[in-house]
């Protein structure tokens, strides 16, 4: 794995680009003091940066490479989510509750990041409102994805999750296995591969 392939100053830059996207009004001053609380750290392929049974308050941006979370259940890996590039990354259950993580976080590809610990965020948060409101953004957003997933999984038709699949994140069908990009959609590989085979 290659040290430092993106400096501190480029990480900050695109993390400040991409919490201005979700809050474009935010006090700049305030952000950029945020911004420059964040840590670099980084992951060679396959490590995992949380296991089950973990506590973690550490939240991650990706500022390029892959992680996967899964689960394991009757000893098959359930892919739940896939974080690559200008996303954000923290065992939520763990934080919200304070009970051990049951999730896996594995890295995908070399993963450079920046980290901040959540007691640092909510500070800032009980420091500054506009930052407190760009935290409320952010839990909206991703929690709309992940009932958009929910339901894309329970009520769509497999032909219909890969199309949706393809539609939101065809940029990743090369650069994560197929095995879990399947498992991700809630189908076998092998339906994966026919619905490939049938729709190229």
């Amino acid at each position: 794995m290659k040290k430092q392939i993106l400096s501190i100053e480029e990480r900050q830059q695109q993390l400040r680009t991409y919490l201005l996207k979700i809050a474009p009004t935010i006090n700049k001053m305030e952000l950029d003091e945020l911004i420059a609380s964040f840590e670099i750290a980084d992951f060679p392929k396959k490590y995992l940066i949380l296991r089950e049974g973990d506590f973690s308050e550490n939240l991650y941006f990706v500022c390029k490479g892959l992680i996967r979370n899964y689960y394991i259940k009757e000893g098959k890996e359930i892919n739940h989510w896939i974080t690559n590039e200008n996303m954000l990354l923290t065992a939520a259950y763990t934080i919200a509750t304070g009970n051990k993580n049951f999730i896996n976080y594995e890295t995908l590809e070399d993963t450079y990041t920046l980290k901040i610990k959540y007691t640092t965020l909510t500070a800032f948060y009980s420091k500054y409102h506009s930052l407190e409101h760009l935290g409320r953004k952010i839990v909206e957003l991703y929690y709309g994805a992940f009932m958009k997933k929910t339901f894309d999984v329970l009520f769509l038709s497999a032909e219909e999750r890969y199309h949706a699949f393809m539609k939101e994140h065809g940029d990743l069908i090369n650069r994560v296995p197929l095995r879990i990009i399947a498992s991700y959609i809630g189908l076998t590989q092998e339906t994966l591969s026919r619905i490939r085979a049938y729709t190229k």
